[in-house]
């Protein structure tokens, strides 16, 4: 087993609540990650034991059931502790089929950008401390945002073809659960055209040169709105039922609705993001004249000044940043959306909401 709660070099650990030996925990895991390896179940098992749970109960993901189902069946089995054991695609979907309950979420990210457990602050790459965090630390209330898209009603001329998996179906409902990020445009095309072998051999690696292929993704036509943005002058003020949202016209390569601002190799693409303030992050990112403009862009995105944005209406490459409860969005042609990695059909019109402390999610503090 990896190393006991007490060796963890991070915040002090806390035992898990109700662990008492007749909690039930179940895992809910995908096999297709080299890392799940009898030694690594073995681990995780005795782990969960030492920690008073039953079981656990084994639950692997398909490519037809990512993992909300397992969920809903681990909490119908009454399970108090689900720990997600894979990339970002597996944990949104676990979240999805949590969301709302008592039920704890523990993660261990096993994917290529694992943007979740960055924006959570677990240590990516420590695998015995993931299981630590997982089994051992309390829970913290967690933000989920839900998408909702308009199919077109044909799809556009041009354009990528559907992944080999066909879109992404929605999670419960008409809705996608989303994590970390819904995006739009330049940062959909990336997810799009990034190869799965690369990303197997250079993890998020792959992404970046999947960016500098895709730096000529056209500029969108759109109109914003916003619903619960923070006072001009005070703290984010409340949701406001039954007022119109704010509506804004703009232009942008890409637009990216957050729920996290963290991004690998240390880039805080949005600063102030948190998974627990309840509220949405929106980014409009556009350049202008060229590879000076992604020149510009680059210079204010990555470290070390990172989120260090130029006033856009005089930067080459500019940052436009929003907060809401509630998005909607209406593009003037159908554009690409990916949702915590994973592509939906393109679309003209799109909404987001907030479903605050939606999740119980054990992390460090």
């Amino acid at each position: 087993m990896g190393r006991s709660a007490t060796e963890w070099t991070g915040p002090t650990a806390q035992p898990g609540a109700g662990a008492d030996g007749d909690a039930l925990a179940c895992v809910i895991v995908n096999p297709s990650k080299p890392a799940v390896t009898a030694d690594f179940r073995r681990r995780l098992a005795r782990a969960l034991r030492s920690a008073g749970y039953r079981g656990p109960v084994w639950l692997d993901t398909t490519v037809a059931e990512p993992g909300a189902t397992q969920a809903r069946l681990a909490v119908a089995s009454g399970a108090r502790l689900v720990i997600a054991v894979g990339g970002d695609g597996t944990v949104r979907a676990v979240a999805a089929g949590l969301a709302g309950t008592d039920v704890e979420l523990g993660v261990v990210p096993l994917g290529t950008a694992n943007l979740a457990a960055r924006n959570l602050g677990l240590p990516v790459g420590d695998l015995d401390a993931l299981i630590d965090i997982a089994v051992f630390f309390s829970a913290r209330p967690t933000d989920l945002a839900w998408v909702r898209t308009t199919p077109c009603p044909s799809p556009p001329e041009t354009g990528p073809p559907a992944p080999p998996g066909g879109w992404a179906r929605p999670t419960l409902g008409s809705e996608h659960a989303c994590l970390v990020v819904a995006g739009i445009g330049f940062d959909a095309a990336l997810v799009a055209v990034t190869s799965p072998a690369l990303k197997a051999r250079i993890k998020w690696g792959a992404y970046a040169l999947a960016a500098l292929e895709n730096l000529r993704t056209p500029r969108m036509e759109l109109s914003l709105g916003l619903v619960g943005a923070p006072d001009d002058d005070g703290p984010p003020g409340p949701p406001r039922p039954g007022l119109p949202p704010s509506q804004e016209r703009l232009v942008a390569r890409c637009l990216l609705i957050a729920n996290g601002g963290r991004l690998p190799a240390g880039i805080v693409l949005i600063p102030g993001a948190r998974m627990d303030d309840g509220l949405l992050d929106v980014a409009a990112i556009d350049t202008v004249a060229g590879l000076a403009g992604w020149t510009s862009l680059a210079r204010q995105v990555l470290p070390p000044f990172a989120a260090t944005y130029s006033n856009p209406s005089r930067a080459l490459g500019r940052v436009r940043l929003r907060r809401g409860t509630a998005v909607s969005v209406h593009l003037a042609e159908p554009a690409l959306v990916q949702v915590d990695g994973e592509l939906l059909a393109p679309t003209r019109a799109l909404r987001v909401r907030m479903d605050a402390g939606a999740l119980l999610v054990r992390c460090p503090e």
